[in-house]
């Protein structure tokens, strides 16, 4: 039987102060900037998404979110029941800042992995915002359509399954920062 969840919520999980500690430290300390190469297209063969993504290795962040993975390898268990192994420290973590500059969004898509015996299972999603910002609205698709309006607010965080359309919004005004991580398991059967 599968979850009924489309996806789980948590609200103002990080304080202000914790957010800017870690936006400062994933600045400093980030592992890549995503290529254009390594970005998402569409079948016409266009980039999806036109943001600033950094690779982070979770090993670097992990002192400071790691209470909120826990939490969600804890909400797995109880609604989700997916077969998942333990974030890696060398495992990347995408960073994303999308700016109001270029209207910045990511358009339709869903997560995969690119090993042949994983899956990604649930991607977990933490507003790392400083400030409010308009537009970048992040919207899931399952049987329906559904805007997730707990992600706009600063310090919290969403998880949901990874194989579900998901898009963000162009940003209209200011600058919306999250951090990407990804729950991975055994292929699914």
């Amino acid at each position: 039987m599968s979850s009924p969840y489309v996806y789980w919520a948590w609200k103002n999980v990080l304080e202000l102060n914790t957010i800017k500690e870690i936006n400062k430290l994933i600045k400093s300390n980030y592992d890549l900037i995503e290529n254009n190469e390594d970005k998402a297209f569409n079948e016409n063969n266009i980039i999806k998404k036109n943001n600033e993504t950094y690779l982070i290795s979770y090993g670097k962040i992990k002192q400071r979110i790691f209470n909120l993975i826990n939490n969600c390898y804890e909400v797995n268990k109880i609604y989700f029941g997916y077969d998942l192994w333990n974030i890696e420290d060398n495992t990347y973590c995408n960073y994303n800042v999308y700016k109001d500059l270029n209207k910045s969004d990511y358009g339709w898509h869903i997560d995969g992995s690119p090993f042949p015996y994983s899956d990604i299972k649930l991607t977990v999603l933490i507003n790392l915002s400083e400030k409010e910002f308009e537009g970048g609205d992040f919207f899931l698709e399952s049987t329906n359509l559904t805007e997730v309006k707990e992600l706009k607010e600063i310090g919290s965080m969403i998880m949901f399954k990874s194989f579900t359309r998901h898009k963000v919004t162009p940003v209209t005004k200011g600058e919306r920062k999250n951090l990407a991580l990804f729950l991975i398991g055994p292929n699914f059967r």
